[in-house]
Formats: structure tokens, C-alpha cells, sequence
């Protein structure tokens, strides 16, 4: 280790960190702070004084940490073919990472290092945001290099096991490109669920913020209406109304403007079986993905998304953790907004097989779930609420027992709906066998992935599901878990010894 050429990255790197640092504060300690800042802004008085030196104190420490960091900051790239870096404060780490575990070497560009011709080189590996290794402010032709030379290696390393697998049919295939407008990428702001996080983050503060808004603007605004429209209407009423609706537009703008600053410019490009794609505003991030790398297709469309005609299409990666993680967003290719023939593109892309026709997903033959489930939902979900809330009304607790049948007709219409989403299907092409699991309610997910890629597969029954000949079927991918409830128990077994059988028999890697 003593004879290791260690390098230094460049001193405008030390803006990265600082960047880096404040944006982690701002997302993981903002939520760790807040019952601090509840009590603050309820307890604390002078609070612009004292606000003002907690943020100073921040940013002076936030400061003196992204110093020291840069300082203790450095990288080797050994002659084993090895990415090694020493970096930490309090905490000294050295991680080590070999090129045969880069999943992808990404380069992203961002504002502040434009001007310099400085970028970030990204080598990310399978396992959560603390294995992948960033060079910050290297440039751009070094980060081209460490790119060529990783992908070089892995290659040639992987030349043997390539000519073990069926001939490669992308290799001729030309490049193929898909691009959207802003105009489409402002849309995924309205149906993300961005603004309804918004919303329950502010939920704390809502107090003081209404309190401040009553004495600032509604009396303001009631006064205008009282002058305006006179008797006609409640001016105190409309007052209200008006500022949540504001408050509402706010929220529904800084959405748009969030997607705006991830996808600015959308462009995708596919050739040879790998991605790559190009997004950003503030920093122009390029992924590239290899479509053997690609663990499972996930389809959404939600509610407003339904409304517009449009889907969000995401090819999970076992880096990126299946759906819900959201700690490596940036690894996971995401297509946020596309039209349905733009769906049907992208899956003769990644799955020729799946052939759309139609309006929708409808040509494919879904299997159903058994009514088992939805006697159990109605009962659980449905019923007993709306006979809890009957009997509130009846014993006279402000509710009128109508409340409980409208309760049951609006439950009962969701727990249908949900039990009508759930479907499942399997194709065999090629030689290859494909699984799509769809479920939902008002919005509708399709998982499509690889039978091969499965980690591993689990049956649960409960007593009354054994005594129904049931099962429900769970099979573990690397990004994300496949459900299906409520199916036969012979056919629940059969599906998971056939996924065992490809798992075990396939030599093909799933990474």
C-alpha cells in the first residue's frame, strides 16, 4: 500500500462537497431535525435572531467539514484493476472497489463545473450509495478514459463466458433514439407525488403558517372581497379558500420545477442492448445501462397520469433498490413521461416479445386472482369500517348513519377495483421465459421481468387461505419483489418450481 501513486482531485472539487453536504443535510437532516424546528417556531421567541445564528452556525460548519474533507480526500487506481479511495472527517474510510464490480461509470456535468470543463466520473457498483465510488471535478476527457478503460476490462475479462452465451442480435442493430420535449417533462411534475410530499412535510408548520397567512393576507384579502362582491358570498370564506388554492398552485409549480430540473431535455438513446441517457438542468447527468443489467420493467400510470395518456416507464437495476428507493434515483434509468406508442417503442427495446396492441395492456391475457381475496377485502376494508362508522351515527356521535352506506358503497368500489387489477402473465420467446405481474387500483403497475432473474421465491397460506386450497405467491427480484395474492395452491407451486428450474438451470449472469 506504501508504494500506491494516491492522487488528489482538484481543488475545485472542494465546491462538490460543499454542494454534496448541503443537499444530504437538506434531505436526510431537515426530517431528523424537525421536531427541533417544531418546537422553534412554537416555543422559541425572537425567532429571526436566533434563526439567523443557527444558520450561520450551519454554514460555517458545513464549511470547515467540506475542507477537511477535500483535505483527507484521495484516489488510486491500482494495477490489479481496483478503485481505491481514503476519504472521511471523523470517520476515515477506505473503500475498494474493482472494475469487475462497476456496474456503470456515469459522467454528470454539473452547472458550477460547466464553465471549468469539469465533471463527476461515477463508478457505480451493486449495493446502496455508500459503495459507489465519485471522482468529483476530474476532466471530462479523464473521465472518457476511466470509462473506456473499465468497459475494456470488464470485456475482456468476460470475453469467455460471452462466447458460452447465444449469439448477441443488437450488435448491428442502428441507434435508436427517444426525446422529449419540456413540455412533457413539466407533466411528470403534475403526476408525481411530489406535491402531496410537499404538503405533509409542511403539515407541521401548518399552524404557524395559517396564523402568519390569517394575519398577513386573508384579513387583507377579506376586506377586498367584502368591498368587492359585498353580501353575496362569505368574504371570509372566499379569503380561505383563495389561499389554500395559492398555497396549492405553489405546490403544484415547485413539482413541475423539480422534474424540470432532473429531466431538462430528456434523451435517450438505445444501441447494441445498452442505454444511455441524458437529462438534466443544473447538472447534465448521462447514464449508461446495459440491458442485461436490467433486472425487471416496471409500468406505472396513476391517477392525473391516466387523465394526460401518458406512463412512467423504469428499468430496474439492482443498484437502484427496486421502486422504493429512492437513495439511488440517480442510477435508475427513469422515463418519466412517454405516450403510449413511446411505451410500445421501449418495450420492443428492452422485451420484443411484448407485443402492445390496442388502446392499452388489454391484448395480454391476464390470469386473474381468486374471489377469495375480495370477500376477505370487503370484510376487512369495506365493511367493518362502514359498520363502525353506522354505529357511531346511530349511537349519536355527530355522524348520520347515511354516512356508513356511503362509506361502504366508496370502500367496497376500491377494494373491486384493487381486486380486479391484480393479474398475472407468462410468455415463453425464444427460449426465454417472461412473467408480467400487474396490480393496482385507481392507478395500475405492470412488472415485467426474466424468469432466470428471480433470487428467490416464497409461498405464504394462512388457515383459512390451506383450508381454500390458496396461496400467495412473493418471488424476490434483485430490484424489488413481485407479489401476487390469493391464487391456487397447485399453481402456486408449479409457478415457483418452474422459476427455481430456470434459475438453477440458466448460466446466464442476471447482472
Amino acid at each position: 500500500m506504501d508504494n500506491l501513486k494516491w492522487q488528489r482531485v482538484s481543488s475545485w472539487s472542494l465546491v462538490y462537497f460543499i454542494v454534496h453536504f448541503a443537499f444530504r443535510f437538506v434531505k436526510d437532516g431537515v426530517f431528523n431535525l424537525l421536531p427541533i424546528m417544531v418546537v422553534f417556531v412554537t416555543q422559541v421567541e425572537n425567532k429571526w435572531f436566533w434563526g439567523q445564528v443557527a444558520l450561520a452556525v450551519a454554514i460555517i460548519s458545513l464549511l470547515i467539514y467540506s475542507f477537511f474533507y477535500y483535505i483527507n480526500f484521495r484516489f488510486c487506481i491500482t494495477d490489479e484493476h481496483e478503485i481505491l479511495l481514503n476519504k472521511g472527517v471523523f470517520k476515515k474510510e477506505r473503500l475498494t472497489l474493482n472494475f469487475l464490480r462497476v456496474q456503470n461509470v456515469n459522467i454528470a456535468e454539473p452547472f458550477y463545473f460547466k464553465p471549468l470543463g469539469l465533471v463527476n466520473c461515477i463508478f457505480d457498483a451493486a449495493g446502496s450509495t455508500s459503495q459507489e465510488a465519485v471522482l468529483p471535478g476530474v476532466t471530462s476527457l479523464y473521465a472518457e478514459q476511466m470509462r473506456e478503460r473499465v468497459l475494456a476490462y470488464k470485456e475482456t475479462q468476460q470475453q469467455t463466458a460471452a462466447k458460452q452465451q447465444p449469439e448477441d442480435t443488437h450488435t448491428n442493430e442502428p441507434q435508436q433514439c427517444l426525446v422529449l420535449s419540456n413540455k412533457e417533462v413539466a407533466k411528470f411534475g403534475l403526476m408525481s407525488n411530489m406535491a402531496i410530499l410537499s404538503l405533509a412535510a409542511l403539515a407541521p408548520f401548518m399552524n404557524v403558517v395559517l396564523e402568519f397567512l390569517e394575519k398577513a393576507v386573508i384579513n387583507r384579502l377579506e376586506s377586498f372581497y367584502q368591498q368587492e362582491v359585498g353580501v353575496l358570498v362569505d368574504a371570509a370564506a372566499l379569503a380561505v379558500f383563495s389561499i389554500l388554492v395559492l398555497v396549492v398552485l405553489v405546490v403544484v409549480l415547485l413539482s413541475v420545477l423539480m422534474s424540470l430540473i432532473r429531466f431538462y431535455n430528456f434523451q435517450l438513446y438505445f444501441q447494441a442492448g445498452k442505454f444511455k441517457r441524458i437529462a438534466g438542468l443544473l447538472e447534465r447527468h448521462q447514464l449508461s445501462v446495459s440491458l442485461d443489467k436490467v433486472q425487471s420493467l416496471l409500468i406505472k400510470q396513476n391517477l392525473i397520469a391516466r387523465l394526460l395518456k401518458r406512463y412512467t416507464v423504469q428499468c430496474l437495476q439492482a443498484t437502484s433498490g427496486g421502486f422504493s428507493a429512492g437513495a439511488k434515483s440517480k442510477q435508475s434509468l427513469v422515463m418519466p413521461v412517454l405516450s403510449l406508442e413511446q411505451v410500445k417503442q421501449v418495450c420492443q427495446w428492452v422485451h420484443p416479445w411484448l407485443n402492445l396492441t390496442g388502446d392499452d395492456f388489454k391484448a395480454l391475457n391476464f390470469k386473474g386472482v381468486e374471489k377469495a381475496l375480495l370477500i376477505k377485502n370487503l370484510c376487512f376494508y369495506a365493511l367493518l369500517p362502514s359498520a363502525l362508522i353506522a354505529f357511531m351515527g346511530y349511537a349519536g356521535q355527530g355522524y348520520s348513519p347515511v354516512y356508513g352506506l356511503l362509506c361502504a358503497v366508496l370502500l367496497s368500489s376500491l377494494v373491486y377495483l384493487s381486486y380486479r387489477r391484480y393479474g398475472y402473465y407468462f410468455y415463453q420467446y425464444q427460449g426465454r421465459y417472461y412473467a408480467v405481474f400487474r396490480s393496482g387500483m385507481i392507478s395500475v403497475h405492470y412488472r415485467v421481468f426474466e424468469l432466470y432473474k428471480a433470487q428467490s421465491t416464497r409461498a405464504v397460506s394462512t388457515y383459512f387461505m390451506r383450508k381454500s386450497g390458496l396461496k400467495s405467491l412473493s418471488i424476490q427480484l434483485a430490484a424489488g419483489t413481485a407479489t401476487m395474492p390469493y391464487i391456487k395452491a397447485e399453481q402456486a407451486d408449479e409457478i415457483i418450481d418452474f422459476i427455481l428450474c430456470q434459475a438453477e438451470s440458466d448460466q446466464r449472469s442476471w447482472m
